[in-house]
């Protein structure tokens, strides 16, 4: 009898596991959100799952992002675009590629490309502008860690958060190894937004980014996830240089999807 509960909550456990991971890596998902900081609009963000492939019995997952100022916003310029290829595996969710494009106020374009070759136990860097190669490396890694770039973390958290448990999570950002600590109370909270005509149930991440992002974000945040399997991120609050903003979701394409109403 005790072998068949132990059985049934292990299938359980994997069962909740793949139904959880399959909402939050849904190809197709458009998650639009919008910047303010206090009643200012700054700018916009896009998130967007664009593909998914197995390869040597791996699922790995496209993802990009787009991140903009609007324009007129004084001392505020920010334009880049993100793009993750993420390997999906039983332990987790981790960084395979990673390419950063910045769109610069006079016009000139800078690329940075990460390859994470983790049976070389090396990063490859590489940091060129307007097409002319300034940097190009190789950094050594310790062979059991495995890191976030700075979109994928965006989905690695969203698939952790179905426990209630504190994490460090290494990260490799601005050319360097860092990480980012968080923890989430998955009992019920509320949030509202112009999103829906009604509260929606959340549950709350709270954490420190020991490195320092665009626009100067770094230290503590704050954010709420839509309490269902999707864990749809539906509002953060950040440290910047200009000081705090807050990151809304606007609107969304998630097939079978609307965010949770909040029930007393």
């Amino acid at each position: 009898m005790k072998i068949y509960c132990y059985i049934s909550i292990v299938i359980l456990l994997f069962s909740i596991n793949g139904y959880s991971s399959s909402k939050i890596l849904d190809v197709g998902e458009e998650l639009n959100y919008k910047a303010y900081f206090g009643f200012i609009k700054l700018g916009e963000v896009k998130f967007r799952i664009t593909s998914s492939y197995t390869e040597d019995d791996k699922d790995i997952y496209n993802a990009t992002a787009t991140i903009k100022s609007y324009e007129g916003i004084p001392l505020v310029y920010v334009n880049f675009i993100f793009e993750t290829t993420m390997e999906r595996e039983i332990d987790g969710l981790f960084s395979q590629k990673f390419y950063s494009t910045e769109f610069k106020e006079d016009k000139s374009l800078t690329r940075i490309e990460y390859k994470f070759r983790y049976n070389d136990k090396v990063i490859t860097v590489k940091k060129e502008t307007d097409g002319n190669v300034e940097n190009e490396k190789k950094i050594v890694i310790d062979e059991n860690t495995r890191f976030q770039d700075g979109l994928s973390i965006f989905y690695h958290a969203r698939l952790q958060s179905f426990s209630n448990k504190n994490y460090i999570t290494p990260v490799y950002i601005n050319e360097r190894e860092s990480s980012v600590r968080y923890s989430f109370n998955i009992n019920k909270d509320v949030v509202s937004s112009d999103l829906t005509d009604y509260d929606m149930s959340v549950i709350k991440i709270a954490g420190v980014a020991d490195f320092v992002g665009i626009f100067g974000l770094t230290g503590e945040f704050v954010g709420w996830f839509s309490d269902d399997d999707s864990r749809i991120p539906i509002k953060a609050q950040f440290n910047v240089k200009i000081g705090s903003i807050l990151l809304e979701l606007s609107s969304y394409k998630k097939k079978n999807w609307k965010p949770p109403k909040f029930e007393k």
